[in-house]
C-alpha cells in the first residue's frame, strides 16, 4: 500500500471537522458547493453537496468555477486571498456576489450568494 502525503491529509478532514470548526461545518451544511484547499489539513468540506478541491482546480485550470457552478445559489469557501480574489471575481463575472468573508489565519473564509438569493438574519459564520 503506498501512502502519498495528499491522500492523508484527505483522510483527516473528516476527523479534523469535529474539532473545533462547528461554525464551518453549520455553514457547510447550507452551501450547495464548499471550495477547500486540501493542503490545508483543517478544512472540513464534507456537509456540502459538492466539493470543489482547489488542488485539483489549479490542475484542471480552474475548469469547474469558470464553468459558472451550474444551479449553485449559494458557495462556501475557505482558500488563501490569491485563491480567494480569483474565485470571487470568475464568480461575481456569473452572477454571484459576495456576502460574507472573515480572516482565519492565513486563510479566507468566505460566502458567495446568486444576485436573487439574501443571506439569512442569523449568520452561519458568525
Amino acid at each position: 500500500m503506498k501512502l502519498a502525503r495528499r491522500s492523508l491529509i484527505k483522510a483527516g478532514l473528516a476527523s479534523s471537522g469535529a474539532i473545533g470548526f462547528a461554525p464551518l461545518a453549520r455553514a457547510l451544511a447550507l452551501a450547495d458547493v464548499a471550495i477547500h484547499d486540501s493542503r490545508w489539513s483543517f478544512a472540513a468540506p464534507a456537509p456540502a453537496g459538492r466539493v470543489i478541491d482547489l488542488v485539483d482546480e489549479r490542475r484542471n485550470c480552474w475548469a469547474t468555477i469558470r464553468s459558472g457552478m451550474g444551479r449553485a445559489q449559494r458557495i462556501e469557501g475557505l482558500a488563501l486571498w490569491s485563491d480567494y480574489v480569483m474565485i470571487a471575481h470568475e464568480l461575481e463575472r456569473r452572477g454571484f456576489r459576495r456576502a460574507a468573508e472573515t480572516r482565519q489565519g492565513r486563510l479566507w473564509r468566505f460566502t458567495l450568494l446568486r444576485q436573487n438569493q439574501r443571506i439569512e438574519r442569523d449568520n452561519p459564520l458568525a
